[in-house]
């Protein structure tokens, strides 16, 4: 929320810049732009002496006036330009962006600042050309980072967790930033950084996941309940359904809470597991046999075509007469 509200209020600084620059301009070329006594208006003629002595001056007024709010308006933009980018990526990306910014941005003023001295427009070009051609030198390496880091996120040849080969380096991919791919090294002790245009120009190897073979073996995960419970009070039964070996959750399947007595089990109720994985199921406690005061919980998966059935630990909890 701050970062939004400090690129809204860099915007209207930016616009009172500009509009104070343009209105400021224009009043000064109106009052003082007139070059002889007979072209000044009748309503200016009390004061034709003071416009044909700053006449002669005036492309250095609106010079410094160009130089001074064309400085601060350079500036907000760029301040503009690192509170739009830190929504999205790291402080020294974004730092590194603006600083291309706010060359660029003195490039622009400079020619503009040429053109108020009557400099001929291919003169004015050439500098303007001039400047450009400092910033690509400059950030010649940080450009093409930029560039294919934003191709990158577009394109997104890999994923979070994929495990890939750039470069003779392999890892984990743990973050996207415009300048570098971070991968995480197997062990998890390393952290890698590449450069994104480094990325772009080699061949990524992407490991492709084991195949698994179905119906794939289920793990299903219940918390400990209470050990006493008051006869009549309310307990919730938690938990998670999840793929054995990835750990993936298994969503939209039927967890059954049962209670186990000698020879039989019976079913105490059921929920269905959300998109987590998780599923809850909230009970009224009982006796479940009259002479056992003791209920045998545990949770229970049947399977299905796709993953094989599965059970949780088992509690026991002691029933306890109101």
């Amino acid at each position: 929320m701050e970062k939004g509200i400090s690129f809204r209020r860099e915007s209207f600084r930016m616009i009172f810049y500009i509009t104070v620059l343009v209105v400021s301009l224009f009043i000064l070329n109106f009052i003082f732009g007139w070059s002889s006594q007979e072209s000044i208006p009748v309503f200016l003629q009390p004061f034709s002496n003071v416009i044909l002595f700053v006449n002669p001056f005036l492309p250095y007024v609106q010079a410094v006036l160009v130089l001074a709010l064309g400085y601060l308006a350079v500036n907000t933009l760029s301040d503009m330009t690192y509170a739009y980018m830190r929504r999205f990526t790291d402080h020294p990306t974004a730092m590194t962006v603006k600083t291309i910014v706010k060359i660029s941005g003195f490039a622009v003023l400079l020619s503009s600042m040429a053109s108020l001295f009557n400099v001929s427009s291919a003169a004015a070009l050439t500098i303007g050309s001039f400047g450009g051609l400092v910033v690509g030198f400059a950030t010649q390496t940080i450009l093409t980072h930029v560039v294919a880091g934003v191709f990158l996120l577009i394109y997104r040849p890999y994923t979070f967790g994929d495990v890939v080969t750039v470069a003779g380096q392999t890892g984990v991919v743990k973050n996207f930033r415009i300048m570098h791919l971070v991968l995480e090294s197997l062990d998890g002790t390393t952290e890698i950084l590449i450069p994104s245009g480094t990325v772009v120009t080699q061949i990524i190897q992407k490991k492709k996941p084991p195949q698994q073979i179905k119906p794939i073996k289920s793990l299903l995960e219940m918390e400990n309940p209470p050990k006493k419970l008051k006869s009549g009070s309310y307990v919730t039964f938690a938990g998670r359904l999840l793929e054995y070996e990835s750990r993936k959750p298994i969503p939209n399947a039927i967890v059954r809470i049962m209670e186990s007595d000698v020879g039989k089990d019976d079913l105490i109720g059921s929920a269905v597991t959300d998109s987590e994985g998780r599923f809850t199921f909230t009970w009224r406690a009982k006796k479940m046999d009259a002479h056992d005061n003791t209920v045998e919980v545990y949770a229970k998966f049947e399977g299905n075509e796709d993953y094989q059935q599965s059970r949780s630990q088992q509690y026991i909890i002691e029933i306890e007469e109101t």
